[in-house]
């Protein structure tokens, strides 16, 4: 009978210390953000280079219009954009929105947005993003289309 407690406590140790474990990539993706996140996401963003590896606009893969194109994110709040040809530049800020994102529960969100005055491919960039997940070399958001049931991605990646 000890055996058999004593392996239910084994497993019941294994099972924690698997839950337990992180895989130690600077990421929060687990919805709920506080305002340490919003000075790590903009000290992540802030002065690299990055470039878009997925934009899913209207359940649409429209990453390739983005080849190439290298984006700035600059601690000013600006966002310099280069794509080979032509040089513009928009905004971005990162907030912390308990609004009704989610009114599932009460979890702030975490906002990424990003605004560019052309009409381009770019101006598809131009919304209130909520961020799934970040670290310091990927940036992963959503976007809710009121319209369909499709929602928008976005994924940035450091450029090495």
């Amino acid at each position: 009978m000890k055996m058999k407690h004593l392996k239910n406590l084994f497993l019941a140790i294994l099972v924690l210390n698997l839950v337990s474990c992180s895989d130690d990539d600077d990421s929060n993706g687990n919805g709920n953000f506080d305002s340490t996140d919003v000075t790590a996401l903009t000290s992540a963003v802030s002065n690299a280079t990055w470039r878009i590896t997925q934009f899913i606009d209207d359940g649409q893969d429209e990453t390739s219009d983005f080849d190439g194109v290298i984006f700035t994110f600059n601690a000013d709040g600006s966002i310099d954009v280069e794509d080979g040809m032509d040089a513009f530049t928009g905004t971005w800020t990162v907030e912390l929105d308990d609004s009704d994102y989610d009114d599932d529960d009460d979890l702030d969100e975490l906002e990424f947005e990003i605004s560019f005055s052309l009409s381009n491919d770019f101006d598809d960039l131009s919304e209130d993003w909520y961020v799934i997940e970040y670290s310091t070399n990927r940036l992963r958001l959503r976007e809710d289309d009121d319209d369909d049931d499709d929602d928008d991605l976005l994924t940035f990646e450091i450029i090495q």
